[in-house]
């Protein structure tokens, strides 16, 4: 009876251990993948628009449109990775980011996810305190997700 009972606790011991390590381990959250609009309204006035396209790949591609003050328009664009891990979502530019943007993000209404600046490269920290909405567009595409048993899970954005 001991020994079922020592065995008993080191499996839930060892069990624990592998929940905490599978929530460190990074993946892609399905509810992410799609078409993504957002707008951010900076300090000095500049507008930020966005739309990114996230993939179940865990690329990414966003193209940004800056409005300034005095009225010129920017336009640039640019790719790369995305994933979860402990919970957090991460964007790394490859290009020229050393580390990844690290945000909480929460889904507070339906097909929009609010995101909070955790933490990540010099550019993005001189912001203080950034917070943002994306919402999914509303003339986005089907998306078709397969699942861990290769069925096909599909979700229309709008």
């Amino acid at each position: 009876m001991r020994l079922f009972f020592v065995v008993f606790m080191l499996t839930g011991l060892l069990g624990c251990e592998g929940l905490i390590k599978a929530n460190q381990r990074s993946f892609i959250d399905v509810k992410l993948i799609g078409v993504w609009e957002g707008e951010y309204i900076e300090k000095t006035g500049t507008i930020r628009k966005w739309m990114q396209i996230r993939k179940a790949d865990g690329s990414y591609q966003i193209d940004f449109s800056f409005k300034e003050v005095d009225g010129s328009v920017n336009h640039f664009s640019e790719s790369g990775k995305w994933w979860i891990q402990d919970g957090l979502f991460h964007e790394l530019t490859p290009s020229w980011m050393k580390e990844a943007d690290i945000y909480q993000y929460d889904f507070k209404k339906k097909d929009c996810v609010s995101f909070t600046f955790v933490s990540g490269n010099e550019s993005t920290e001189d912001i203080g305190d950034y917070e943002f909405t994306e919402c999914l567009a509303k003339d986005a595409p089907l998306v078709r997700i397969l699942d861990e048993n290769g069925l096909v899970i599909s979700r229309l954005s709008s």
